[in-house]
């Protein structure tokens, strides 16, 4: 199932315990093999949350997700659809 985070990085979080989580999510097997990333996005000059998009299998991954990340970053994840998909299927020219 599709998610979305709406991702804010908390003030206390050192940029060398954000790399060191990163490694061993990216690079040494932390992230559960039911989790896909789709995108990530942040946005330029402004205080928006970053947003992660990502494919989960089950809800323990979600937490699996939370949980690794939560003591560098508050994550409020909901569940999400592919509007531009559904678009698509409507016959409109999404591009």
């Amino acid at each position: 199932m599709l998610y979305l985070a709406f991702v804010r990085a908390k003030p206390a979080a050192a940029g060398t315990e954000v790399e060191t989580l990163s490694r061993r999510w990216w690079n040494e097997g932390a992230r559960p093999e039911g989790v896909t990333t789709i995108a990530i996005y942040g946005s330029v000059g402004t205080s928006c949350p970053d947003v992660f998009v990502f494919d989960a299998a089950t809800h323990d991954d979600i937490e699996r997700v939370v949980q690794h990340w939560s003591a560098v970053a508050d994550l409020d994840v909901h569940p999400a659809v592919d509007l531009a998909d559904r678009f698509r299927q409507q016959g409109m020219n999404v591009a």
